[in-house]
């Protein structure tokens, strides 16, 4: 079932819950107390405690639809160059780190590297259709920060200029503010980049050179070898049936 047909059932069932809390009877208005009562109290804490988990669990499922969301919009708006729409969905101590171009920290420097990238907005002759797929979303347990991993999908071009494919990791992490989901830490890790005329198959070039225009606030944080080199980027969440962690870990680059 699909999350988003699962909230009508538990609203309904919250709805049901909160008619039987409504509807017990008080028992303090007797005068004493008898087994019936005692009871009663203990079914009414019990229906209090599965309205709040269901409640909680609503709100979580609100989240995970808001984070998918947001990852997909972040897509959409860096697809047409939208670089102070990318650079609005950050944190104010967020932090972006894209390929091997370095870290850079805070609010102003990420919207300083969105336009640094190009041109701000779609332009003729130019593609850079940018897909988040495959999202796995875990929302901690105060529901105040998560993290997200999605694949990256890249289809860019200057029209009878040039072309290249390109694909990747994010392994992200967000941040609730004043009820609003922010990024927190946008880390893209790539696998490949490679010309559209040569495929994945014949050649790949990586990009791990900091831009000479912009020097970043600090060096790349986890060192790799993009494809045909076997690396995994760190999951941020243990084998969901198995429990086994053999590629888990959550790398944050050194603070500022």
């Amino acid at each position: 079932m699909r999350k988003a047909n699962i909230r009508p059932f538990l609203c309904a069932g919250l709805a049901a819950l909160l008619a039987a809390c409504s509807q017990a009877p008080d028992p303090a208005a007797d005068a004493t107390t008898s087994p019936d009562d005692a009871a009663l109290d203990a079914v009414i804490a019990e229906l209090e405690q599965a309205v709040a988990a269901a409640e909680q669990e609503v709100q979580r499922l609100r989240d995970v639809e808001a984070l998918e969301n947001l990852s997909s919009v972040y897509g959409h708006y860096v697809d047409k160059s939208m670089h102070d729409d990318v650079a609005d969905l950050f944190a104010d101590e967020g932090i972006v780190e894209i390929l091997g171009r370095g870290v850079f920290y805070g609010h102003e420097r990420v919207r300083e590297y969105m336009h640094n990238l190009s041109p701000i907005g779609p332009a003729p002759d130019r593609l850079f259709n940018h897909m988040h797929l495959q999202p796995v979303v875990h929302v901690a347990d105060d529901g105040l920060s998560a993290n997200v991993r999605s694949r990256l999908f890249v289809m860019f071009s200057i029209h009878e200029t040039n072309a290249q494919w390109g694909a990747g990791i994010y392994e992200n992490e967000f941040v609730k503010e004043d009820g609003v989901w922010k990024i927190d830490y946008l880390h893209g890790y790539q696998t490949f980049y490679t010309l559209y005329e040569d495929g994945w198959a014949e050649r790949s070039s990586g990009i791990f050179a900091p831009f000479d225009r912009l020097p970043p606030d600090g060096p790349q944080s986890v060192p790799y070898d993009p494809y045909p080199a076997a690396f995994v980027p760190p999951f941020h969440y243990p084998n969901p049936v198995s429990g086994r962690m053999d590629h888990y870990g959550r790398p944050r680059p050194p603070a500022q």
